[in-house]
């Protein structure tokens, strides 16, 4: 692949920021296909889709190019951001990396011919359900699909109802969790015989080890720290926010929904709030993987988009359940 970094400013919050992206290519091109904008789940960072797009170009996906791109409180644009978003009263939503979304495209994608999907992964998802809000209206906003992977979404009557033990504990342990070690080999050492880390993908856990870190004086420290990881669950409000506009956008385009089949952060009953009495273009349920299902199954997640995008181009998703 052909990777080209960029820098994405955003402004709406009244904090000047930036947000981290890269371009992927493939070696050989194609003058045929989809253009895919992908966004991360709450504590990673835009390189853990490195392996699922290194699949999709694999088996031959039917794309031009995938973005990735980092909230600005996490990744390389954490780094970046440092000042800004360690300050006093500095709070995260999840219209900042929405924002950073539709900035990357009016910034690099205006004027395209090739049809646009976004992806997102849990709170990325909830992220990448508001991106069409900075168009005003649905009929204007300039996307042709959206894939929500394990969304972070649900109604507002859910807030803090069929929470799983496996939430609560993430609720109490993230803000207090080490954020210091003396090396990368240190890091590996110790997640590496640790939940969730020792179920993850091998390869996403040297993605993580990599880009997720950044050298200071004690070592390496993480990029996203702990009181930012841990925002989406100390506000469940950014998981009602983008309901409104997912409701006005899948009546437009087809939104499509994947879930890993274990049901560990999100109970069963909060996936279900979003889905019930809402026709989405699929629904899958990825075998074997839970809520971190990017990084346990990077390649079922691959192959999911890959049957998803070859569907959009026959127009074969039609409200019904895709299971592997």
């Amino acid at each position: 692949m052909n990777v080209t970094e960029f820098l994405i400013n955003t402004y709406s919050t009244g904090t000047p920021l930036v947000s981290t992206a890269k371009r992927y290519r493939p070696s050989a091109t194609t003058k045929k296909g989809y253009i895919l904008i992908f966004a991360h789940g709450t504590g990673f960072h835009k390189e853990h889709w490195e392996p699922i797009i290194q699949r999709l170009y694999a088996h031959g996906g039917p794309i031009i190019e995938a973005w990735a791109i980092d909230s600005q409180t996490h990744g390389a644009a954490a780094t970046l951001n440092r000042d800004a978003i360690d300050a006093p009263g500095f709070t995260y939503s999840s219209y900042h990396l929405a924002e950073a979304c539709a900035n990357l495209y009016k910034t690099h994608l205006t004027g395209t011919r090739h049809p646009i999907v976004l992806i997102g992964h849990s709170a990325g998802a909830a992220s990448v359900a508001l991106v069409p809000s900075f168009w005003g209206t649905p009929t204007r906003q300039p996307f042709s699909a959206l894939i929500l992977v394990e969304p972070a979404i649900w109604p507002g009557s859910m807030i803090g109802i069929a929470d799983s033990p496996a939430y609560k504990l993430a609720c109490s342990t993230i803000p207090h969790r080490r954020k210091t070690w003396a090396s990368r080999d240190a890091v590996r050492r110790d997640l590496a015989l640790r939940a969730p880390w020792r179920m993850w993908d091998s390869r996403i856990l040297d993605i993580y080890i990599e880009h997720g870190f950044e050298e200071d004086k004690e070592g390496v420290s993480l990029r996203c720290r702990p009181h930012h990881e841990c925002q989406p669950f100390a506000n469940q409000i950014n998981a009602v926010y983008p309901i409104p506009e997912l409701d006005k956008t899948r009546k437009k385009v087809p939104v499509h929904v994947v879930y890993g089949e274990r049901n560990d952060l999100f109970t069963r009953e909060k996936q279900d709030s979003l889905l019930r009495g809402r026709k989405f273009a699929s629904v899958t349920r990825i075998p074997g993987a839970g809520h971190l299902v990017v990084q346990e199954a990077p390649d079922a997640v691959g192959d999911v988009l890959l049957s998803i995008l070859e569907g959009l181009q026959n127009q074969r998703y039609v409200q019904r359940e895709f299971a592997l």
